[in-house]
């Protein structure tokens, strides 16, 4: 009886969201790396002409699988869902503009940063907005739960806050008239005035510098020292900033460790 209730526990546990794979072995073994994505925030990560996953993290995700030797696999996510897919064990790491804030640090591990994200407050060039005192009464568009949003919200108390699902459907609120600002990164304007010519959307009030890093469950200590390696390697060979100009049109810069 004791056996089979162990062969029963040993069962269960294998069909557990945990039990998915935490060091590169386990992912080299099963020969997929399931990485969890936003495809709605350009140049990022979108889907391109032919529906299929384009941008920097798409790039950089299949850099890592090569690496690995092993094919990719992207599971699509939003911005408030990127964390509860990994912790549910449907991806094996994030690569979705995660940033780097105590609130996740205590949900995920994170590896050393892959690129520069500055968070940034834009609008048309027209509007004049300075400082957070210029935000009261104004419809400031968010995605929900990102840093953007706990920024603004405290520091501009009596701004109004819209919070989406994801960054597409803010930067549609901005660009729909529907909200006077977006919360974004640095290189949303630029991204905007293509999509939406005319408006010369700027930056007009900077939130905090902030970097984008790769996630991993807590615990899987074997994965991340692989990821963190791999980031060091691509720094050092020129690879990371080779990327990061095709897709984002910046350098790498002298990206932080920690």
């Amino acid at each position: 009886m004791f056996k089979k209730l162990l062969l029963l526990l040993a069962c269960l546990l294998a069909a557990a969201p945990g039990a998915i794979a935490q060091t590169v072995d386990e992912i080299v073994k099963k020969g997929e790396l399931v990485v969890a994505i936003d495809l709605t925030n350009p140049p990022w990560g979108f889907l391109d002409d032919k529906q299929e996953p384009a941008g920097f993290d798409p790039a950089f995700a299949k850099f890592i699988a090569d690496k690995m030797g092993v094919k990719l696999q992207i599971e699509r996510v939003t911005s408030p869902t990127r964390i509860p897919f990994l912790q549910s064990g449907r991806a094996d790491m994030v690569i979705s503009t995660l940033s780097i804030t105590t609130e996740r640090s205590r949900q995920v591990w994170f590896t050393s940063p892959y690129a520069p994200n500055p968070l940034i407050l834009i609008a048309p060039k027209e509007k004049n907005f300075h400082s957070y005192a210029d935000l009261k009464g104004q419809r400031i568009a968010v995605p929900r739960g990102s840093p953007q949003d706990l920024t603004v919200t405290k520091m501009a108390p009596d701004a109004i806050m819209m919070r989406f699902d994801d960054d597409a459907s803010a930067q549609q609120a901005l660009m729909s008239g529907q909200a006077d600002l977006l919360g974004g990164g640095i290189l949303v304007p630029g991204t905007l005035n293509k999509m939406n010519p005319g408006k010369d959307y700027e930056s007009k009030i900077v939130l905090n510098d902030l970097y984008m890093a790769m996630a991993v469950r807590k615990g899987a200590s074997d994965l991340l020292q692989f990821l963190n390696v791999q980031v060091f390697l691509a720094k050092q060979s020129g690879e990371l900033d080779q990327l990061t100009r095709k897709y984002l049109g910046v350098p790498a810069g002298n990206l932080p460790v920690f």
